[in-house]
């Protein structure tokens, strides 16, 4: 059984979509909602789906309010869940119909820690508009010998520092005591998802299921295209952050 984890902000066009694309699932024990701070009344959407299926949705907005961003609310939401499995979802974002048998029927995913698929993309009002198979799909990044054999090798980290090839947190299922064990997300505003799956694919075991799971919306409020050059900072640090990680992490499994 799995926990859904959706945190939402200014998503009243989408949200409505996205909890129904977890609600169709029978392996989803519990959907977890949090808005943080939404101007457009998506935390009324989120309080009436709450109401309405109040066996399998919580909202868990604090009365509070305010924005806190993405990662502490995931964060949250990941340390209310009640299974040991987790699945985040995007509050514009929408599950594909029989992701999770997908995830329990593969037998990969049987000794994971950590399990991605591939993602398709559609637009603002819901109609496909292209897809992408994981690490299978470089754009053009990696001559396709050196990807033949870094596949077979399942090199997914050292493929991950070249490209998010998840594309979203919607794409992740992870134990939620992976998620403890390296810390949780950490505060970055555009690449919180690409560090997570580093941190967590490097000190778990990772899974790459070879089936479509996610669509992930693109429209013109999506966060990564505020700013280009924010965007590029950031990945920057946080690439050398992990590197720094990487080497302490290969030091202590040296050692121990």
């Amino acid at each position: 059984m799995f926990s859904v984890v959706i945190p939402i902000y200014n998503h009243a066009k989408f949200v409505r979509q996205a909890i129904w694309s977890a609600l169709r699932s029978p392996l989803v024990k519990e959907i977890l909602l949090v808005d943080d701070g939404s101007k457009d009344g998506s935390d009324k959407i989120a309080a009436s789906m709450a109401r309405a299926h109040s066996s399998r949705v919580r909202d868990l907005t604090p009365r509070s309010g305010g924005n806190r961003g993405a990662h502490n609310r995931l964060n949250e939401l990941v340390e209310r869940a009640q299974c040991e499995w987790v699945a985040v979802l995007n509050s514009d974002d929408a599950f594909v119909s029989g992701r999770f048998d997908a995830l329990v029927a593969h037998p990969d995913f049987r000794d994971c820690d950590f399990a991605f698929g591939n993602v398709l993309f559609m637009n603002e009002r819901g109609a496909l508009i292209g897809a992408k198979r994981g690490p299978l799909d470089t754009w053009g990044l990696l001559p396709s010998l050196d990807l033949v054999r870094m596949m077979a090798e399942r090199r997914l980290v050292e493929l991950l520092t070249d490209q998010n090839y998840l594309i979203t947190t919607s794409n992740m299922v992870f134990r939620k005591s992976l998620h403890a064990r390296v810390g949780g997300f950490h505060p970055y505003r555009y690449v919180h998802d690409w560090d997570f799956a580093l941190r967590a694919m490097l000190a778990g075991r990772g899974a790459y299921i070879r089936r479509f799971l996610t669509a992930y919306r693109m429209h013109s409020h999506n966060t990564i295209l505020e700013s280009e050059r924010k965007a590029i900072i950031e990945m920057n640090s946080m690439l050398d952050n992990f590197k720094l990680d990487a080497a302490r992490f290969a030091e202590t499994k040296t050692i121990g």
